[in-house]
């Protein structure tokens, strides 16, 4: 995960626009861009205050400007007005300049509390780091002037509201490095305006990129309900298919079957995401092409929109009714749950600025019913390596363990500190699959997951001499922490998937 995807806000220090005042213009651009990829936009309040005053200043000079040409041209007899402005103080000015400040959508006023305005002002008058003083010389060292409240205050502030690693503070202020020293805190990201566009809107997304995000994005959001008629909970579509799956699954039992009103209920979990292609989007300003000069300093360019397409797999429960008949008797009806459903969901997102802000649905959702047996222990295998194509980043097949002199595998999941290994023990007639995850940089302990594969004697229909062996004669078993359901060996893809850091 890059430092920009992190990010919780964009704090802006008093000299961000390099003259301790406001470009509203730009910051309303910016805090609207930045909206749209889920940052949000901080001015301190100490800050605002800082810019306040200075416009201020600027609204004096204007008001007193040319008086001594206005005075020589009056004794000329060449009556000059004096300039007139809709402000009639500088308390009006600084009104009217936090009053603009405050209307400017997204943008969020940091208000600054009793507190940090205290430790802020003992940080000033006691010289505790990061505080200083300015001015004064060897001969008069007791001109300088203390100084450093208004920072300490607004970043303390901050600091309660977000962690330094997600924050960016605009600006190029010493004091603040310096204050994040002297506290002993990580150090924030600190850009000064004209490097904001390649640290937070320059983003290209390629498959790659495009696959884990998608995966960080839909594993933040499950487990969750399936879409509702009230337009609340998740959605990825109509989702069809339930109903002739449960029908198919008791083929063969001597039962006349109707199934009514079957439906997935809720999304539990992220099992696969794969089939991943992008198609570039027009941007905001299509129209426009990007000079050919030097960008100017807080130029943000336009907008990047990207779609990427990718199948995903999500291990899923849901109910039915079932109307059941044995033997012409009378038929039995009732709701059932299933805790084995595996949906397939066609999807597009939509990325602006390399972040996803929309998913949709490309089609029609399809559920189906997990098989937890299968007709030979290697067909078992070679279904569990098909459901690890799907995960992001791995490449690890199991299957042809069962034949060499090797019994173990390892594979690092590309893109995050993560390794897969695998242990494959040969049983008579059956095997178990032990998968441990090592995460980079910790301790010693593993996430683990049993795959057991066995050999079911009721299988086997007739004599011992003249029998035959019928159809699901291996049962697959899953076992180990944080296992939902019974999804069969899609558990796999999905505990692997849950166990990532897809925040790294």
């Amino acid at each position: 995960m890059s430092a920009r995807e992190r990010l919780q806000a964009v704090v802006f220090d008093a000299n961000a626009y390099g003259v301790a005042r406001p470009n509203l213009q730009q910051l309303t651009r910016l805090a609207e861009r930045l909206a749209g990829i889920g940052i949000e936009t901080w001015v301190p309040e100490p800050v605002a205050w800082e810019w306040a005053e200075h416009v201020s200043r600027d609204w004096e000079a204007v008001k007193n400007a040319a008086r001594q040409e206005r005075d020589r041209m009056n004794r000329a007899g060449i009556p000059v007005a004096v300039p007139t402005t809709p402000y009639d103080s500088r308390e009006a000015v600084i009104d009217a300049v936090l009053g603009n400040l405050s209307a400017i959508p997204h943008v969020r006023i940091v208000k600054l509390t009793g507190s940090s305005a205290v430790e802020g002002l003992k940080d000033q008058v006691l010289q505790r780091k990061p505080a200083k003083t300015k001015g004064g010389t060897p001969e008069k060292p007791g001109s300088a002037v203390k100084t450093g409240a208004s920072d300490s205050a607004w970043l303390r502030d901050v600091l309660d509201l977000a962690p330094p690693e997600r924050i960016l503070i605009v600006g190029a202020d010493k004091d603040v490095d310096a204050a994040f020293k002297a506290w002993g805190k990580p150090m924030p990201l600190i850009r000064t305006l004209d490097k904001l566009r390649a640290t937070l809107f320059d983003v290209t997304v390629d498959d790659g990129h495009a696959q884990a995000a998608i995966a960080r994005h839909l594993v933040s959001r499950l487990p969750a309900d399936t879409f509702d008629s009230d337009g609340t909970g998740f959605d990825i579509g109509h989702i069809t298919g339930l109903e002739s799956a449960i029908t198919h699954s008791t083929d063969g039992d001597g039962s006349s079957l109707s199934v009514y009103g079957a439906s997935v209920t809720r999304l539990l979990a992220l099992a696969g995401v794969g089939e991943v292609s992008i198609a570039d989007d027009v941007s905001d300003d299509s129209a426009r092409k990007e000079p050919a000069h030097t960008p100017r300093p807080g130029d943000l360019g336009s907008a990047d929109h990207v779609t990427a397409y990718a199948t995903a797999y999500f291990l899923a429960e849901g109910e039915a009714t079932v109307q059941t008949l044995f033997n012409g008797g009378d038929p039995e009806v009732s709701v059932l749950h299933y805790d084995n459903i595996l949906v397939r969901a066609e999807l597009s997102f939509h990325f602006t600025d390399g972040l996803i802000t929309a998913v949709e649905a490309e089609a029609e959702a399809e559920a189906t019913l997990v098989r937890s047996a299968y007709d030979d222990d290697s067909d078992a295998l070679h279904r569990l390596d098909e459901a690890l194509t799907w995960v992001p980043g791995l490449e690890l097949r199991v299957a042809p363990l069962l034949g060499s002199d090797s019994s173990e595998l390892s594979a690092r999941i590309q893109g995050v500190p993560t390794r897969v290994s695998t242990t494959l023990t040969p049983r008579d007639g059956a095997w178990e699959l032990e998968l441990a995850i090592e995460h980079d940089g910790t301790d010693d302990s593993l996430d683990l997951l049993e795959v057991s594969c066995d050999y079911d004697p009721g299988s086997w229909w007739g004599g011992y001499h003249d029998g035959v062996q019928g159809p699901d004669a291996y049962q697959v078993g899953v076992s180990g922490p944080d296992v939902m359901g019974s999804h069969g060996l899609w558990t796999v893809p999905a505990w692997i998937i849950s166990k990532i850091d897809w925040e790294a």
